[in-house]
């Protein structure tokens, strides 16, 4: 599996060469011609996709940071105008509160400050700058996440990553935990929902797959009574539900 039609080898399902070009890893689920690739192909095709997850398979791939990057290899990201606005906002709203709490101690315990200490204007000034200094805490803790989501967009791009192989064990703990990134898929009889006393689209609690039931609960309703009554003589009908 994963080899060429000719039967040379494995290849890589992005950039279709084979271990000459670098070694091959199987990162998710995917089997055959499309189970192998390249360490920097798939990095690359990452990249430019925006997500971790196989589009095959939905797969997340297993991912860890090796280092940053040098300095001159170092690249920008996209960033929206509220995100620069918010940046900008932090930037000089921590430029000012460094400024004023420091101007704010040195007046305080400085013995050159005496003077001002003493003068009502200054201890008017004294407050304002405590009430601004107090705004400026309140704007840098409300853009502060923010800020920080778009620092760790940057330091993705520009750091260097290695992806794991695909670990059947990993993914089948990770699939009972429920923290499989891929879609399930339930099998149901259609005579359940045939039986108003048996399962009701209201009654059921699993959010993933309610909007599921309540459309195939409104398809069976709108279906002819002669259809019903003949899939009511078999019990091997069955309707698929995926959810996403």
């Amino acid at each position: 599996s994963g080899s060429q039609p000719g039967g040379a080898g494995p290849i890589c399902k992005i950039c279709f060469q084979g271990p000459e070009q670098g070694e091959l890893l199987n990162p998710c689920r995917c089997d055959g011609s499309v189970r192998y690739t390249h360490q920097l192909c798939l990095l690359k095709w990452i990249s430019e996709r925006g997500s971790w997850t196989c589009e095959l398979c939905c797969y997340r791939y297993h991912v860890i940071a090796i280092k940053m990057k040098k300095p001159c290899q170092w690249q920008s990201i996209t960033i929206t105008l509220v995100e620069k606005v918010q940046m900008v906002a932090v930037i000089l709203g921590s430029l000012f509160l460094v400024a004023s709490v420091t101007w704010l101690l040195w007046s305080a315990f400085s013995p050159y400050a005496v003077w001002q200490r003493k003068d009502i204007l200054f201890q008017i000034c004294y407050g304002m700058y405590g009430f601004m200094d107090l705004v400026c805490i309140g704007l840098i803790v409300h853009e502060g996440a923010s800020v920080y989501r778009v620092f760790k967009r940057w330091r993705a791009v520009n750091l260097h990553w290695d992806v794991l192989n695909y670990d059947k064990a990993t993914d089948i703990e990770e699939s009972n935990r429920g923290e499989s990134s891929a879609g399930r898929t339930l099998w149901l009889p259609l005579t359940a929902f045939r039986n108003r006393n048996l399962v009701h689209p209201t009654q059921l609690t699993s959010p993933r797959f309610q909007c599921g039931y309540v459309l195939l609960h409104l398809f069976n309703r709108m279906r002819p009574q002669e259809d019903s009554s003949e899939d009511n003589g078999s019990g091997e009908v069955v309707m698929r539900v995926t959810s996403v």
